[in-house]
């Protein structure tokens, strides 16, 4: 009876041992000296999460030109003002294309009745005495960090004076864009 119970207490012990889990490392133990020393090493590495900003620009859907300058206002909102543009990056506002349906990548309104072309300028503003002007390609506005809000250009007709009666016409598409600085 005791030869039985002590192959039931074997039994069990191992039982036990084999429930249980035991993922290591392959260590050779010498039997003089049973006490073996392992090191495990154990790293981390986190990188840097990139913030999205989420933003909203408006860029107004026309302008009326006339004798005077008109004033183009473009605004960004952040949607989270906690998360800003993150640092290096900037919200850029670029003037694509611009022109009438014939004649695209030109600064010129059209008057179909007449085929008149008027040019126009767009630039920065009439408080400077050297204003910068914006041609296609160029950007027009941007904003960084946490500076959002509205900015002011300008649009001005070349040469109102010289120009005949009618209806002109034309656009200005733009690209908005998350980019580097």
């Amino acid at each position: 009876m005791k030869k039985g119970k002590f192959i039931t207490g074997i039994l069990m012990t191992a039982v036990i041992f084999a429930g249980s889990t035991v993922s290591g490392f392959a260590a050779e133990v010498d039997q003089n000296d049973p006490s073996v020393s392992q090191q495990q090493k154990i790293t981390f590495t986190k990188t840097q999460e990139e913030i999205v900003p989420v933003y909203t620009v408006d860029i107004p859907s026309s302008v009326e030109l006339g004798k005077n300058a008109a004033k183009l206002t473009y605004s960004m909102n952040l949607e989270d003002h906690s998360a800003f543009i993150p640092a290096g990056k900037k919200v850029s506002v670029k003037i694509q294309s611009a022109g009438y349906p014939t004649a695209l990548n030109k600064f010129a309104l059209w008057d179909s009745k007449h085929l008149q072309e008027a040019t126009y300028k767009l630039y920065d503003s009439d408080n400077m005495a050297n204003p910068s002007y914006y041609e296609i390609g160029d950007e027009i506005v941007s904003w960084e960090g946490s500076n959002w809000g509205t900015v002011t250009r300008m649009a001005k007709l070349d040469d109102y004076s010289s120009l005949g009666a009618g209806t002109y016409s034309g656009v200005i598409n733009y690209t908005i864009s998350l980019e580097d600085k």
